[in-house]
């Protein structure tokens, strides 16, 4: 495979916070029989083993391999399945903790994952070292804890649904998640797993932990579980980072619809001001933009889907196929790209290479083709997921907390929202049919400091959903980064942004200097490598 393209795939996969690869369990998930990818001959493992000790128990444990050798230790905190009852038993949550390389007394850091489904250990592998200690605990059902949502039942045919007609590989991925659903709510700790529970969780942790002052930090969906933290108001809890907003009472639908539409004309705006960006869509027609490519590609590519064939050494699916790319798929793609700045600078790129088409975007020197990259990007962020809890721990909160908030594709939305939405939420949980229980409405409400992040150009988080938090939380500073997208600070290369939060962390509650978010720093557009 060339290398421009293991680069852009690289680049969209670290970038997407909710496709976090698990470090997984070091028990056996499965055992196969007869051929591996024939899911009705292979029997799965319960999603969550037996744990010993008490609530509070700090248990040892070997580190993943994706964190071997990288200084971090490994636990188990074991936490009630369900604090209403005791008898539903205890579990453990995984947790890696990074020292801090300052003095001892800085207050430590909890780290939560977005998703839901990312596991925040997987972090470790981008967060450096800072002066504080950081602890990444970990969502029940990913991670290295006791309990494991891998949907084997999906996994297995992934290829199949990769290659197959939209309507074909629904219903295949249906009966796959309706499969595992019938199998994991017969587990307590599936049933139990919530936002709330997340965030009782977290202070399981650090007060097992024996912090009795600590800061946490959240990103996307982990900004949902932070702000049930800050509701409860623990003991020890001394102010809290929220990066790319979600307070978990939105529509989800009309805020991807309208998320979309919304980023993809305001980098239109900064695309029409920048020769090379214009340059760049100039090679599919004269005026073309982003949104205009998108509004004639989907159709397009939905009537006439295009394939693109891997071998087995190419993808991480580690087996040949087709993957097929229609409209929907482009749409898919694109919006992921628009979640972090440097890959949405690449998108005028894809949409051109599509538009001129596969013959006129090949290189002979084996170079990246647009096809190739949808393809890619795709079957990457499908397999990312495949191979961790997160499709199941995606259910168990969004099908029971958002489902009843969701209306589907907003009337009169653009065709690449519509396309993006689908749909909508309600089509996702179907197969799970998860019963409804909802967060609290009410907004919450904190005289802890509060430092709130947004992106101008994240199209899953938008500022508005910060601006409404914030309205609540008197001591909370608002920043907005101007051409930034979704979770600035976790992966580090926002100089302006690592400042402001080292500041706030040094001093929660000190007036912070945030000129730098408002300097302008245009986008760099580029073709595809």
């Amino acid at each position: 495979m060339n290398k421009g393209l293991i680069a852009v795939a690289a680049l969209v996969v670290v970038a997407l916070v909710v496709v976090a690869c698990s470090g997984g369990s070091s028990r056996s998930d499965f055992v196969e029989v007869g051929d591996p990818y024939d899911y009705s001959e292979v029997t799965y493992a319960d999603p969550s083993i037996e744990v010993g000790g008490e609530p509070g128990d700090v248990v040892e444990q070997d580190c993943p391999v994706g964190l071997v050798g990288t200084g971090l230790r490994c636990v188990w905190v074991i936490v009630p399945i369900d604090r209403a009852d005791p008898a539903a038993g205890n579990m453990g949550v995984s947790v890696a903790i990074r020292p801090g390389t300052g003095e001892e007394s800085l207050a430590p850091l909890a780290v939560l994952q977005g998703g839901p489904g990312g596991a925040s250990s997987d972090l470790a592998r981008f967060l450096p070292s800072r002066p504080y200690p950081q602890v990444l605990i970990d969502q029940r059902g990913v991670g290295f804890g006791s309990a494991n949502y891998w949907c084997g039942e999906w996994q297995v045919r992934l290829a199949e649904i990769l290659e197959a007609s939209r309507d074909e590989a629904t219903a295949i991925a249906s009966e796959a998640f309706a499969r595992c659903s019938d199998r994991f709510k017969r587990d307590p700790v599936f049933t139990h797993t919530s936002t709330e529970a997340h965030a009782a969780d977290v202070v399981d942790v650090m007060t097992a932990l024996g912090y009795d002052r600590w800061l946490l930090y959240g990103v996307s969906y982990g900004t949902t579980i932070a702000l049930e933290v800050l509701r409860d108001a623990p003991g020890g809890l001394s102010g809290a980072v929220l990066d790319g907003v979600y307070p978990g009472h939105f529509d989800l639908d009309a805020a991807i619809a309208e998320g979309a539409e919304r980023v993809v004309r305001e980098l239109d705006e900064e695309c029409s001001g920048d020769p090379a960006c214009a340059a760049i869509l100039a090679t599919s027609g004269e005026g073309a933009t982003m949104a205009g490519l998108l509004a004639e590609l989907i159709p397009r590519f939905n009537a006439d889907p295009i394939v693109v064939p891997f071998s087995a050494n190419e993808t991480t699916l580690l087996e040949p196929f087709d993957a097929l790319v229609d409209g929907d798929s482009v749409a898919g793609v694109v919006f992921q790209m628009f979640y972090n700045d440097f890959t949405a600078t690449l998108v005028p790129g894809v949409l051109a290479g599509l538009a001129r088409g596969e013959e006129a975007d090949s290189d002979e020197d084996g170079g990246l083709t647009a096809a190739q990259a949808v393809a890619l990007l795709g079957v990457e962020t499908a397999s990312q997921q495949a191979h961790t809890g997160a499709p199941a721990t995606f259910a168990a909160v969004t099908c029971a907390e958002w489902l009843p908030q969701a209306s589907g594709p907003p009337p009169g939305i653009g065709a690449f929202g519509a396309a993006v939405v689908g749909e909508g939420l309600s089509a996702q949980c179907e197969p799970w049919a998860i019963e409804a229980s909802t967060l609290p409405t009410e907004p919450v409400r904190s005289d802890l400091p509060v430092l709130l992040i947004s992106g101008r150009f994240d199209p899953i988080t938008p500022p508005s959903f910060a601006e409404a938090a914030v309205e609540h939380l008197p001591r909370g500073t608002h920043v907005v980064t101007r051409t930034r997208g979704h979770g600035i600070w976790v992966w580090g290369y926002d100089n302006c942004v690592d400042r402001i939060v080292a500041d706030f962390l040094a001093e929660p509650g000190a007036e912070l200097d945030v000129a730098c978010a408002l300097e302008d720093r245009p986008l760099r557009w580029q073709p595809l490598p």
